[in-house]
C-alpha cells in the first residue's frame, strides 16, 4: 500500500471515529473535510443493484480490499432511494452516495449526482438447460409476463405451446418468475416491453438481508426457496433466480447474466443470442448498460476510496481501473471496449444521455 493511500485512510478512519451518531442525518452537501461528518449505512454497508451484487462484493473484498465496505445489494431502487433520502427508513434520509445501479438515475439530476455507466449487460430469460426451446421473441415474453393487454390483464398465453414451437413439454404451464419491484432489472424489463403491471401468476423473488432470497408470499425473515434447497440463503436474488431456473423444466424467469448457473441457459430473443457481440451491438433485444451512480453530500471516506480504486483515480491508477473491469468480465458482465485493444480503455461506456454527467 502507498503511504499517500495509507495516509488518507487514517486520516478518515480517524475522522470516522470521531463522528457523532446524528451524522446519517447531515444536510451537508459538501464532500468530507476535516471537520465534516460522514454518511455511513447501516452496517457500514450501502444499497444497490442485485445484479451486480457478486461483482461488487467480489471488487470490494478482492480488487479494492482495503476492508470496512459491505455492499447490500437489495435492487437499484433501494439504491437511488438511499442516495436521496426518499425511501423508508434507514433511506428516509441520505445515508450513501455511492449506488451500483442496472438502470440510470430516475428523474430530474440533482446537482452534484453522476450517472457512470461501467458495462453492458442484458436481461436475458432463463430456463433448464435440457428445455428443447431455444428461442422466444420479445412480443411472447411480454404476452406471458404481462398478458396481452400488458397491465397484467389478457394473462391467456401460459401454455408453453402458446408462446413457443418445441418445447419440452407444450401442455405444461409455464412457471414464471421474475424480480421485485425494487429492482433495476424489473424497471428496465418493463419499459422495453412496454408493460405497467404483471399477470398475477408471475412468482416475485425478493432479497431479504435476514433469510436470503425469498418468495414474496414467504413470511419476512422466512425462505421457502431457502428451507426447499433451491437456493443459498447467501445468494443474491438474481443467483437463485439462475438456481431456480435450473431446477425444472416448466420455469421461465428473466434476470440479468450474473444468473447463469450450471443447468440452465438464456434462450435467445428474435433468434439473438446474448453474447458479447450482440450487446455491445444492442442487436440482443434486452441489452442495457450498467451503472455505478454518485450522489451528493458528504462522503464516507471508505466509499470515496472505493470509488477512486474502482475509477483508477489518484492514489490509484489505470491499472486499477482495469482491474475493476476484469472482475465485472468474470461475473459475466460485458465490457462496453473490447478488452484486448490497444490501447485498452477501460469502463468507456460514453455518456449515459441524462442530464446528469458522468465522472468517467
Amino acid at each position: 500500500m502507498s503511504m499517500k493511500k495509507m495516509g488518507k485512510l487514517v486520516l478518515s478512519a480517524l475522522s470516522v471515529l470521531g463522528l457523532a451518531a446524528c451524522a446519517v442525518g447531515s444536510t451537508d452537501e459538501s464532500f468530507i473535510g476535516e471537520s465534516e461528518q460522514a454518511l455511513i449505512a447501516p452496517n457500514g454497508g450501502f444499497y444497490g443493484s442485485d445484479t451486480l451484487f457478486n461483482a461488487i462484493t467480489d471488487a470490494i473484498a478482492n480488487g479494492w480490499g482495503v476492508g470496512g465496505l459491505t455492499y447490500l445489494g437489495t435492487g437499484s431502487g433501494k439504491g437511488e432511494q438511499c442516495l436521496e433520502g426518499t425511501g423508508s427508513a434507514p433511506c428516509n434520509t441520505k445515508v450513501q452516495t455511492i449506488a451500483p445501479m442496472s438502470r440510470d438515475l430516475n428523474g430530474t439530476c440533482d446537482s452534484g449526482q453522476k450517472s457512470n455507466r461501467i458495462a453492458l449487460d442484458a436481461i436475458a430469460l432463463w430456463t433448464k438447460s435440457t428445455q428443447a426451446a431455444s428461442n422466444l421473441t420479445n412480443t411472447d415474453v411480454a404476452d406471458a409476463f404481462c398478458g396481452t393487454n400488458r397491465n397484467g390483464t389478457g394473462c391467456t398465453e401460459d401454455l408453453w405451446s402458446e408462446i413457443v414451437s418445441g418445447a419440452s413439454n407444450p401442455s405444461n404451464a409455464i412457471k414464471l418468475y421474475r424480480r421485485d419491484n425494487l429492482s433495476g432489472t424489473t424497471e428496465v424489463f418493463l419499459q422495453k416491453n412496454s408493460c405497467t403491471a404483471f399477470c398475477p401468476s408471475v412468482k416475485i423473488v425478493v432479497d431479504d438481508e435476514t433469510a436470503g432470497p425469498r418468495l414474496s408470499t414467504d413470511a419476512a425473515g422466512t425462505s421457502s426457496l431457502v428451507s426447499g434447497g433451491t437456493c443459498a440463503a447467501t445468494d443474491s436474488a438474481t443467483k437463485c433466480i439462475g438456481k431456480i431456473a435450473a431446477s425444472d423444466i416448466d420455469v421461465l424467469a428473466y434476470s440479468g447474466l450474473d444468473a447463469s448457473a450450471t443447468g440452465n441457459k438464456a434462450l435467445n430473443i428474435n433468434t439473438v443470442a446474448p453474447t458479447a457481440a450482440n450487446i455491445r451491438s444492442a442487436a440482443y433485444y434486452y441489452s442495457r448498460f450498467l451503472y455505478l451512480n454518485e450522489g451528493n453530500g458528504t462522503r464516507d471516506p471508505l466509499e470515496a476510496d472505493f470509488l477512486d480504486w474502482a475509477f483508477g483515480r489518484s492514489p490509484y491508477g489505470s491499472s486499477d481501473k482495469a482491474a475493476f473491469e476484469d472482475i465485472l468480465i468474470s461475473h459475466g458482465f460485458i465490457a462496453c471496449t473490447d478488452p484486448s485493444s490497444s490501447p485498452r480503455t477501460p469502463l468507456a461506456c460514453g455518456s449515459s444521455g441524462t442530464t446528469c454527467p458522468s465522472s468517467l
